[in-house]
């Protein structure tokens, strides 16, 4: 089961860099007014969800009439994460409910998400001023809870949270910012990140820096915030944990491969990594270029050290 997470991950990052290197900057719009939310594959969903009967060939219609005719975001997804239409019928089999909640309840909320997310987008364009808005595709994506950047915007699975826009939001905004930091660094060097030797620390302070964007800058809804209050109580020993994981180059506890874990919770990494851009955003007496170094970090070991977390 590791060995299968390692793959899938591997092959995931391997896509990424497929995505994000193959050309230069994409031309998205710089007005948060014209930032959209894609609904058509959800829409779509729904309304093929709705004809199903007892007697319908449903892998045939949902492979037929919602994957091969998903928009480019939802084709991204599918190359992505290998979505197919036995995955959504076993999906619909395992829960039920969920399904039959969102198909009744989810176009009624459409209207709501966007003003809010417009809102959002305004917010966003105050704390990063020269911020581009790639669409937002909302996706059914067999009740798995992914949401990732990519070229042609961000792809977020909606059946989890449907009905909590504000955990939305916020996972919106985080991939929203990995976008910015692929424009600050340069597409290609951004991806370059992934398959270089010994990037725990570039990948932590990834994350860090978008979840600090996330529910520091934007939000300003740190409370909210999954994991902070269980690293703030643990803190020193945290540090001391990371910086002999770091000599060692071990990611299995602050990233991905803690997504199976139970006696913690997942992904310390992206918290630690916020701990630090906090440190030294606080620190940074010029507050615009201090985000501009959390955006476009170069040296992470430069950065960590500027900071001065570990030594506190």
């Amino acid at each position: 089961m590791k060995l299968m997470k390692q793959n899938y991950i591997l092959i995931n990052i391997l896509l990424l860099l497929s995505s994000f290197a193959v050309q230069a900057q994409p031309n998205y719009p710089s007005s948060p007014y014209e930032a959209k939310l894609i609904f058509e594959d959800v829409d779509r969903f729904i309304e093929v969800f709705n004809s199903l009967t007892k007697s319908s060939d449903t892998l045939k219609i949902l492979d037929e009439e919602y994957l091969t005719n998903g928009s480019s975001g939802l084709k991204e997804y599918i190359s992505r994460h290998g979505l197919t239409a036995s995955m959504l019928t076993k999906a619909l089999a395992n829960y039920p409910e969920v399904y039959n909640q969102l198909a009744k309840e989810f176009p009624k909320e459409k209207k709501k998400y966007q003003k809010k997310y417009t809102a959002e987008m305004v917010r966003y364009k105050a704390v990063i001023n020269d911020a581009m808005f790639p669409p937002t595709y909302f996706l059914v994506g067999a009740y798995r809870g992914i949401a990732q950047a990519s070229r042609p915007g961000q792809l977020v699975t909606i059946e989890k949270n449907w009905d909590n826009p504000d955990r939305k939001f916020s996972t919106i905004i985080h991939e929203l910012t990995h976008f910015q930091q692929a424009r600050a660094l340069g597409f290609g060097e951004y991806a370059s990140t992934y398959g270089k030797e010994n990037n725990m620390l570039d990948l932590i302070l990834r994350e860090g820096g978008a979840e600090f964007v996330t529910y520091y800058l934007v939000r300003k809804n740190t409370k909210s915030y999954p994991r902070l209050n269980y690293v703030n109580e643990r803190e020193a020993e945290l540090k001391d944990r990371f910086k002999k994981d770091l000599v060692n180059q071990d990611k299995s506890y602050w990233l991905w491969d803690s997504i199976d874990q139970d006696e913690v919770p997942i992904l310390l990494g992206y918290t630690l990594g916020f701990k630090i851009c906090e440190a030294y955003y606080e620190k940074a007496s010029d507050k615009k270029q201090a985000l501009k170094d959390i955006l476009g970090i170069q040296d992470s070991t430069d950065f960590l050290a500027k900071s001065q977390y570990l030594s506190k």
